[in-house]
């Protein structure tokens, strides 16, 4: 197999390698508390249609796309019980993908008909599943994910490129003080982010990231193998006095999986460091900012590529945390739906960009000649640096 195959992170059908390697795992793939029971819906994951619903009981379900029959699209039909009824001609399945009822049919018929479904599992607040084939991975929790504080599930955000433009965006902190410099510079923030040093070293979960700060302290940023990304960030909320704003800790744990080739989502859950009056505050602000956030942060993003806008125009009422999603927008989606990534210069400051990519393709080629994929495994702990 040619090496450049092994670096193609980029196409993630299910007959690619980086596709038969990101369904080795279990990944996210909709906000639970999106899917009401008794409702079905389309989903696309990495090139492939399936059905989701959530049936009656709230339990999740991930079917084929279309009924066995003649092919409609299952997510038009009715949700009955913990079952899906297609539209058509109004064969049933149960959660197992077993059609239980052929209206018309002969009794017998029914049991040779079963559609594939796929194992799913509500946690954190998102519903992950299963794509790969043979039997499902051990689930991987993230321990520090579940202690004290308020739990933030945000929505999926979906932009039109590719997933590794949003995964090389994460462990490259310099960038803070170019593509951030407006968000920054309206929160007062800018001396803490002039200079840094970066170093990147292999963990038993990925990549764990050290940033020299100019104040002598540090910052770490861990890449969990192969798609998963988490950071502590310092937020604004309320204080219980009213007037002032209070500075405090966020956990922030994010996923970018492919829609397609050319379209990805991102999955973000929080975790602030705050409690009753703070945690009241800081939910209703950023439930607040969701619902006037994603297409309209999305059309600013693409104003400011057609060169009908700039960042520094954006509205002085947007926060500083919209304004993020703007101006990473515009670097990330700007880059084209799939980067061209044999024209780039990379330096030693992009040392955990390289340093996961190399990750990638020794796990890519390990796939194509069948040997046994690194086993990664989560820390236990709650702690910033991580260490194993």
């Amino acid at each position: 197999m040619e090496p450049e195959l092994y670096r193609d992170f980029e196409h993630t059908g299910p007959r690619t390698l980086a596709g038969r390697y990101m369904r080795t795992f279990w990944q996210p793939i909709y906000r639970a508390e999106d899917l009401l029971p008794g409702h079905a819906i389309p989903i696309r994951i990495m090139s492939e249609d399936f059905t989701l619903y959530r049936g009656h009981g709230g339990r999740p379900h991930l079917v084929n796309f279309r009924c066995a029959h003649r092919g409609a699209q299952l997510s038009t039909g009715w949700v009955e019980d913990d079952c899906i009824r297609c539209r058509y001609h109004g064969w049933k399945y149960d959660g197992s993908g077993q059609c239980i009822e052929q209206p018309g049919e002969e009794a017998t018929f029914k049991k040779k008909v079963k559609i594939r479904t796929y194992p799913t599992r509500e946690y954190l607040g998102l519903t992950f599943a299963f794509l790969g084939e043979g039997e499902a991975p051990p689930f991987r929790s993230f321990p520090h994910f579940e202690g004290p504080g308020l739990l933030l599930i945000l929505p999926r955000e979906t932009w039109p490129c590719n997933y590794f433009n949003r995964m090389d965006n994460d462990p490259d902190p310099f960038h803070v003080v170019f593509t951030h410099h407006e968000s920054v510079h309206r929160a007062q923030l800018q001396g803490r982010y002039t200079k840094r040093r970066v170093s990147a070293e292999v963990t038993p979960y990925g990549v764990r990231e050290t940033v020299r700060l100019p104040n002598s302290g540090f910052d770490f940023l861990h890449q969990y193998m192969p798609n998963v990304f988490q950071l502590r960030v310092r937020t604004g909320v309320v204080s219980a006095r009213g007037a002032d704003e209070k500075k405090v800790w966020e956990d922030r744990l994010i996923w970018a999986v492919p829609l397609d080739d050319e379209n990805s989502y991102r999955f973000e859950i929080d975790l602030a460091d705050v409690s009753g009056f703070e945690a009241k505050t800081l939910d209703a602000d950023r439930r607040k900012q969701a619902q006037r956030s994603g297409d309209s942060l999305n059309w600013y993003g693409e104003e400011i590529l057609a060169g009908k806008l700039s960042i520094e125009d954006l509205r002085r009422d947007l926060s500083t945390y919209e304004i993020f999603r703007v101006e990473d927008y515009v670097v990330q989606v700007g880059q084209g739906r799939i980067a061209n990534r044999s024209a780039e210069h990379l330096t030693y400051l992009d040392a955990g960009v390289v340093l996961k990519r190399k990750l990638w393709e020794r796990e890519l080629k390990l796939l194509a000649e069948s040997k046994p994929l690194t086993q990664w495994t989560i820390p236990s702990v709650r702690d910033n640096e991580l260490r194993d």
